[in-house]
């Protein structure tokens, strides 16, 4: 009689072990349950993935049900929507605990809008990389316009070095539309931002609206980041996707600082209300030294709302840009004194003061950043009529609201005690002008 009243129980021990699942995890993804049987794992998922939150209750059977939940995520992420991910391939340059900080590689579409961007790993997996090293990274949604950008990373990995892979995808379209063939060189100080077996880019020091790619090898002596100056011939521009492409036959090290009284790259924004023919002339005490585009007595060109510019032959530009030496005397004895460390951070919160966009702002920090972060201290003041003075801007139709931020800086060992500049800017409304540029005081 015994014998027969185990039998059922042992039956029915054996289908719970079998069949009933018991929780067996639950995870800081953003809070993802495991309930797990013999013969099958129910996965309740509710995993963060960037600006959104996976939501979803799957059953995995044997075998299934005994692999980890990083591997049963690899099964999930290969049914996630592919039209609302994107990728791009980057270089790290700071790892910061759980905050990465990348620098896209040329060509990177959907990373264009910014030369740095940052995102957390905290919820992704650990895959044992350096500054220095090249990753691939996927996110959703928008990247945020801060400085550095930011995006909502679901996933990154290892990506093979560049500098030995070759460079195939078409540039710049060689036609004789295309093909420089003024009487003076269009770049001369660069700096390199990525380098592939069969060619080189880089970026000029003082910014100029291109990125450039060098074709030929460039000997290994050459890194990332180097100042150099290059001979080059059979150059070809793309004027709507701001791409330059040349042969170089040979390099050299490049030791170009910014000169002290000139004003560097003094960039015009427009912005009308609706689509509007645009005159601006600048009457600077001083000399012009470099334009773009060209400038003839004045600029003419349609300004759009969002800022786009286009001349008379249909070329757009994004802004009107100048660079010029100036007699004015710069006063600096009001201002403020920066750790270079916490330059950023100042710029960022200085600029939206005097009434610099997000957009505006990325490319005042993007120019400046790299000449002032690595110093002990700046000392930093932002004229107002002293420049202006110097460097009238007629505009015409006349703008109803006028901005116009100059900064001067200089390198300072120490830190030095100055009364606080009162930072401040009209409100944006109507026919909107902005223009920003600065320079060091040695």
């Amino acid at each position: 009689m015994k014998k027969k009243i185990w039998i059922p129980i042992l039956v029915v021990v054996i289908l719970a072990i079998l069949f009933v699942p018991i929780p067996t995890g639950v995870y800081k993804d953003g809070g993802t349950r495991e309930y797990t049987a013999l013969t099958y794992k129910i996965v309740d998922w509710n995993r963060l993935t960037g600006d959104s939150t996976y939501d979803e209750t799957k059953v995995y059977f044997f075998p299934n049900n005994f692999k980890s939940i990083d591997r049963l995520w690899c099964y999930e992420e290969d049914e996630i929507e592919e039209d609302v991910r994107y990728s791009f391939n980057a270089k790290i340059l700071d790892i910061n605990n759980n905050t990465v900080i990348v620098e896209p590689l040329p060509n990177e579409a959907n990373a264009g809008s910014s030369d740095k961007i940052s995102f957390s790993t905290s919820n992704l997996s650990k895959i044992g990389v350096n500054i220095g090293d090249y990753v691939k990274v996927t996110y959703t949604g928008e990247i945020m316009t801060t400085y550095p950008a930011q995006i909502n990373a679901i996933k990154w990995e290892k990506a093979k070095e560049i500098r030995n892979s070759e460079y195939t995808e078409q540039w710049v379209e060689k036609t004789d539309e295309n093909k420089w063939d003024k009487d003076y060189d269009l770049f001369s100080d660069i700096r390199i931002t990525a380098i592939y077996s069969n060619c080189f880019f880089a970026r000029t020091v003082i910014p100029f609206p291109y990125e450039i790619k060098l074709n030929g090898k460039l000997s290994d002596e050459w890194c990332v980041g180097d100042q150099i100056t290059a001979t080059y011939s059979n150059v070809y521009y793309d004027q709507e996707n701001q791409r330059v492409e040349c042969d170089f036959s040979k390099v050299e090290a490049s030791d170009w600082q910014p000169e002290p009284g000139v004003a560097y790259k003094p960039v015009i924004y427009l912005y009308p209300e609706k689509e509007t023919d645009v005159s601006v002339k600048l009457d600077l005490n001083g000399k012009l030294t470099c334009t773009y585009p060209e400038y003839k007595n004045g600029w003419k060109v349609t300004a759009s709302p969002d800022g786009t510019l286009t001349d008379a032959k249909g070329k757009i530009y994004n802004y009107l840009y100048w660079e010029g030496e100036t007699y004015a005397q710069y006063d600096l004895s009001k201002g403020f004194c920066v750790q270079g460390k916490d330059t950023a951070k100042f710029l960022e919160d200085a600029l939206e003061k005097l009434g610099l966009n997000r957009r505006e702002a990325n490319e005042f920090i993007v120019y400046w950043l790299s000449l002032m972060q690595d110093n002990p201290y700046n000392i930093i003041s932002f004229q107002t009529d002293i420049y202006t003075d110097a460097a009238k801007l007629n505009v015409a139709p006349a703008p109803d609201t006028l901005i116009r931020v100059f900064m001067t800086w200089k390198e300072s060992d120490s830190f030095v005690e100055l009364p606080k500049q009162k930072l401040y800017a009209p409100k944006r409304s109507g026919f909107t002008v902005v223009e920003w540029g600065g320079t060091e005081i040695k």
